[in-house]
């Protein structure tokens, strides 16, 4: 057949395939349901569409519908083509997640396919690893192994709960479940919740699997990401590592599919498609009979819940390789005196680690010298024109930032209200932590982790893996720190502000902060006796006191219960609609007819609509927010109907921005 009629969905919010026309050149093979093929739309051209159907065209004709029938610009190569099961899985992800097909295709093919490039090379960043001693599996390990195993023998999908506490080696009963499935010819997906916060990871899979394995992710060059997928199309490439993208990789047969610290929010893209890459992994493990691991020392409360419906198998590993879990002391900084936010039993421990030679990670979640700026005699804080937030006042750069906008002003000589030149730092930060430290501890060798020290390219592994050479004694940052980093030389974690969070407007606050906390203690005693000192204001707090115990199964009743009573995921499912607009009253006037009419079409016995109400952060870049949520489950044609809402008042009124996010993993 010369003609062909190609039915083609585009990545653009309109419902429908658009049809054209293929007219074959030479001996060029035909375009076949799953090819991405490059197409012009309106004044564009080349935009990379998923065929979804074809069809003779033996009477050549010129239009369709009334509309001018346009010739398609390209067929990309074979290695382009989404088998049926990435097909299935891009109509799943439209139907679920409200949008169009055409919207999900771009996760299936690099930026730019078909672009020449090396093969990559995953950047470790020389860090130490110990992979050349012989690994023996404790019973709990051994019992993953095997229960995984059985399901590779069967061929059979199974999804697996890994809880381990940290240091309890999830990672070698991933390596070793990898093996299994490489070994049969099968292949893996191992996903990271971020790529540069993880590179002994990254190094522990390529010293493993050599060739077989490589990381595709947003660092790389187009050439490099598109070598790594024609390869793993091709079967060159067993493993593909990365952050939630490397899920689409066409991996051959694929066996395993692992999301390491499944519990991570980074997990879930913040712009359209707003997917989940956790649950993603799932459908596609169950598409392609695979065995999906889930791994974390604190589960997301909904794979826990799952967990307990049977939904997934749940197996631990209770006890840390090397020694037992680090001892936690809460400081009560309203008993105490603390000097720039260093308490005296912190600094105290600060000092008797340095003396005993070994290393030590403080934790702080704000960046920064000091998170505002205020006239000591008026009280005005130095705000964001754009954002209604105050500024943090950075020292190198001198300057006051905005962390949501990356508006930058110079520090004020006066009060811009009453003229003061009086000005009192509120709050602090990791920048002013670092220059306390090294103030109070001279001869001490200080590295920071934070986004300002992070800007250059692989900057993150270069920090991390000059402190596991122990080229430093203390490692000062952000939750950065707390990203599942094995230093065996930390015998010391501190954490300068615990509750710093718990009392943030969101359901899920309480979870993160357990969560982070949890997460940064197992940094502390890897190999020897730990210690971590949690600085509080709030030392009687349930979730204070159970990550001081290590004890997630407190934590998950105490938080399921709170849950369950007002109707919160995973007891109830949840949507977001979002507005934001340039001007506040019609923004918010928007969002009351919105509100509206989900109580007209929506609204019922099992189905509540709260709001509209201002967002956490009302104003943001300019922009007013509002939000309503929306409890319980909705239908595909519930969510398209959302989804055409959004666009219809879009369309309607100029400036305005309307979002739909199913099963949103923050509300700010």
């Amino acid at each position: 057949m010369d003609r062909l009629l190609v039915d083609v969905v585009l990545p653009v919010p309109l419902p429908g395939a658009f049809t054209y026309r293929w007219t074959r050149v030479e001996d060029a093979a035909p375009p076949v349901v799953g090819d991405l093929v490059r197409a012009p739309f309106g004044r564009r051209r080349g935009i990379i569409g998923l065929v979804v159907d074809t069809r003779p065209d033996p009477d050549g004709a010129d239009t369709i519908d009334g509309y001018p029938l346009k010739d398609l610009d390209a067929v990309l190569p074979e290695a382009y083509r989404l088998d049926a099961h990435r097909q299935h899985l891009v109509g799943w992800m439209a139907g679920y997640y409200g949008v169009e097909s055409g919207e999900v295709v771009p996760l299936f093919h690099p930026p730019k396919p078909g672009t020449r490039g090396r093969r990559s090379r995953t950047v470790t960043a020389d860090f130490p690893l110990d992979d050349a001693i012989d690994i023996t599996l404790t019973d709990h390990q051994a019992a993953t192994v095997d229960a995984a195993h059985d399901l590779l023998d069967r061929g059979a999908y199974g999804s697996i709960l890994l809880h381990g506490v940290t240091g309890s080696g999830k990672t070698e009963v991933f390596l070793q479940v990898i093996r299994d499935a490489v070994d049969r010819g099968r292949g893996a997906i191992y996903l990271l919740p971020e790529i540069a916060l993880t590179p002994q990871t990254l190094a522990r899979i390529t010293a493993r699997f050599g060739d077989l394995a490589a990381a595709i992710h947003s660092g790389l060059s187009a050439g490099e990401r598109c070598r790594v997928h024609e390869a793993a199309a091709a079967g060159e490439i067993k493993v593909v590592v990365g952050p939630r993208s490397a899920l689409f990789a066409p991996v051959r047969d694929l066996g395993v599919i692992v999301v390491d610290e499944e519990h991570e929010s980074s997990y879930k893209q913040d712009e359209k498609p707003r997917y989940h890459a956790r649950d993603v992994a799932l459908v596609r493990g169950r598409q392609c009979e695979a065995v999906v691991l889930l791994g974390s020392a604190t589960p997301d409360l909904s794979s826990w819940y799952r967990a307990g419906e049977g939904r997934h198998q749940l197996l631990t590993l209770p006890d840390r390789q090397g020694g037992d879990l680090p001892a936690v002391e809460l400081v009560d900084l309203r008993g105490e005196t603390a000097q720039d936010g260093f308490s005296e039993p912190l600094i105290g421990a600060v000092d008797e680690t340095l003396a005993a030679g070994r290393q030590i990670i403080l934790y702080h979640n704000r960046r920064g010298f000091a998170r505002q700026l205020q006239c000591r005699d008026c009280g005005v804080v130095i705000q964001c024109p754009h954002c209604d937030i105050g500024l943090t006042w950075h020292l190198k750069p001198r300057r006051l930032l905005c962390h949501y906008c990356g508006f930058a002003r110079e520090v004020p000589h006066a009060c811009p209200d009453c003229q003061s030149p009086a000005f009192l730092p509120g709050g602090g930060g990791t920048e002013k932590s670092e220059l306390v430290l090294r103030a109070s501890f001279p001869e001490a060798r200080i590295l920071r982790l934070d986004h300002d020290t992070t800007r250059r390219r692989g900057s993150h592994g270069r920090i991390l893996a000059a402190f596991a050479r122990g080229e430093a004694d203390v490692l000062v940052g952000t939750q950065m720190v707390a990203k599942g980093h094995h230093f065996p030389g930390v015998s010391l974690v501190g954490v300068l502000a615990a509750d710093d969070g718990l009392s943030l407007p969101e359901y899920r606050a309480s979870e993160r902060v357990f969560q982070l906390l949890t997460q940064v203690a197992g940094r502390a005693g890897r190999t020897d006796a730990g210690r971590v000192l949690l600085q509080t204001w709030q030392p009687e707090h349930p979730v204070i006191l159970a990550a001081a115990d290590h004890d997630y199964r407190s934590f998950a009743q105490i938080e399921s219960a709170h849950r369950r009573a007002a109707g919160y995921p995973p007891f109830r499912r949840l949507a977001r609609l979002g507005l934001s607009g340039p001007r506040s009253d019609d923004t918010n006037h928007t969002a009351a007819q919105l509100a509206a009419a989900l109580e007209k079409e929506l609204a019922g016995p099992e189905r509540d609509i709260l709001g509209p109400a201002p967002a956490v952060f009302a104003r943001l870049q300019n922009r007013f927010r509002h939000q309503i949520l929306i409890k319980g489950d909705l239908s595909r044609a519930e969510k398209t109907w959302l989804a055409n809402c959004a666009r219809a008042l879009r369309d309607a009124h100029r400036g305005l921005d309307v979002s739909l996010d199913i099963d949103p993993v923050g509300l700010y």
